[in-house]
């Protein structure tokens, strides 16, 4: 017995050493295949453009559910050298007109989509740029419409607007595809996401634009963010608000996408004029109380979200103001900028984690008809390199560029190389229908556009849409 448990004991001693010393035998069915690198072209760049403004309840101003066009809207760009192809075509009409590689300018009523091949370099504002510019003039709808054209997205954020009294605001939904998309909404509100019918499902036929009234969904909402998603297809976004006072129809703006969140950011050219008009016609009048620029903060966070804005004037005889204030989760607030003189300001932001900001720009002249515009200013991307604007070719058009670091920033403006000094901006009027190239040599810096028009305001955001291509590893199992 015990010889057998001491035989017992040795193979079992024998097995263990075998097990840690001798390699595992691996075992393999059939033959491994490779992951091959696939080069992966980016897509033609698209470009849509909203089009004419648009006029809601028909010809008599009360049919319900009503939309038309106003007018046509001046359609301007720069398609780069190499840049290959170049088609426009109107939303839903086919394709309308070739262009080479050239500086174009064109009318478009119901809205137009640039496309540009993505096979000749890299896609950017420098290889295209396309904005849209209306001075609208009717019984119902006053005011300088301006856009810079948009890439489509399958997500979109929008901040600005209001449907509260005297004020409307419409959402203008654009599908380029060939194929019926569906998206839904989300509206924030100063009480936080806003439950309502209507808010998912609404449909967008292929190659069309669609309204919605917001008034209809949100009514009486003075402040809100519009978060628009699709699963099924890219889309195009923008909000058309308009301003009536009494019988008065004084003012009117599209409202472009945000495209920051962030810790830190800028709002470029809050160009402040008629400061004295503005007061004289908010002491005489309760319909003109939304003189007062506004900064709105939208908070997408789960936690409340505090900042500080800095608007800071262009020189030191420009006196800014610091607004320090915080924003529930899940909520939209606006903030008064008021006191502010005539001049060129540009608001610098810091907050606690990441939120979007918009600031509401009005522009008061009592010689004027009407005698006040608005427009909304969003927080602008930063950029080092080079960036590409056309500039309209009416009115007067002015850059700002926004140093937000510690240190001076080098930047060319059409050849001519500048400083910006540390928490500064640069302002200068350029050229009308001209190209606008930007470089910044070492430091990110923001801009933005903003034109007058016989005393109506709009702007442009500079932002550099592109679609990636690249390597792409495909496994087969």
């Amino acid at each position: 017995m015990i010889k057998r448990l001491t035989s017992l004991f040795g193979i079992i001693f024998v097995l263990a050493v075998a097990a840690v010393f001798v390699s595992p035998v691996t075992i393999q069915v059939g033959r491994v295949v490779n992951s091959p690198q696939l080069t992966v072209q980016a897509r033609d760049l698209n470009l849509i453009c909203p089009g004419a403004a648009i006029n809601s309840g028909g010809t008599s101003g009360t049919s319900v559910g009503s939309f038309s066009r106003i007018g046509a809207a001046n359609v301007f760009g720069t398609v780069a050298a190499g840049a290959e192809t170049f088609e426009q075509r109107y939303l839903a009409d086919g394709y309308y007109d070739s262009y080479s590689a050239e500086t174009f300018n064109t009318i478009s009523q119901d809205g137009t989509v640039f496309a540009t091949r993505g096979d000749s370099g890299e896609q950017g504002s420098t290889m295209i740029n396309v904005g849209q510019v209306q001075k609208a003039v009717s019984p119902r709808l006053n005011g300088l419409l301006a856009a810079s054209c948009q890439a489509p997205s399958p997500e979109i954020w929008l901040l600005g607007g209001s449907s509260a009294t005297g004020r409307e605001t419409l959402l203008l939904l654009a599908n380029p595809s060939l194929v019926d998309i569906t998206v839904s909404l989300e509206v924030f509100s100063e009480g936080g996401p806003v439950q309502a019918s209507g808010l998912s499902g609404i449909s967008i036929s292929a190659g069309t634009q669609t309204v919605v009234p917001l008034s209809s969904l949100i009514p009486e909402t003075r402040t809100f963010a519009i978060h628009v998603s699709s699963s099924s297809g890219a889309v195009a976004a923008w909000l058309q608000q308009r301003t009536v006072r009494g019988l008065l129809y004084s003012g009117v703006d599209f409202v472009s996408p945000a495209t920051v969140f962030a810790e830190s950011m800028v709002i470029p050219g809050i160009l402040i004029r008629g400061a004295a008009d503005a007061a004289e016609l908010k002491a005489s009048n309760p319909d003109y109380s939304d003189l007062t620029p506004v900064l709105r903060v939208f908070n997408s966070g789960e936690s409340t979200a505090t900042f500080t804005a800095q608007i800071i004037g262009a020189t030191e005889k420009t006196f800014g103001t610091v607004i320090q204030d915080s924003v529930s989760a899940k909520t939209v607030q606006d903030f008064e900028i008021p006191a502010l003189a005539n001049g060129d300001y540009s608001a610098f932001l810091n907050a606690d984690q990441k939120i979007t900001a918009s600031i509401r720009l009005v522009r008061t002249d009592k010689t004027k008809s009407p005698n006040t515009d608005f427009t909304w200013l969003q927080a602008a991307e930063t950029f080092v390199g080079s960036r590409q604007l056309t500039v309209p070719s009416t009115g007067i058009s002015k850059l700002t560029v926004v140093n937000a670091n510690e240190e001076p920033a080098k930047v060319t403006v059409n050849g001519v190389a500048r400083v910006i000094a540390a928490s500064s901006m640069l302002v200068i009027r350029v050229d009308n229908a001209k190209i606008l190239t930007i470089v910044a040599e070492d430091r990110p810096v923001a801009a933005n556009l903003v034109v007058d028009v016989d005393g109506m305001i709009g702007n442009y955001s500079l932002v550099n849409y592109k679609n990636l291509g690249g390597q792409v590893s495909v496994r087969v199992r």
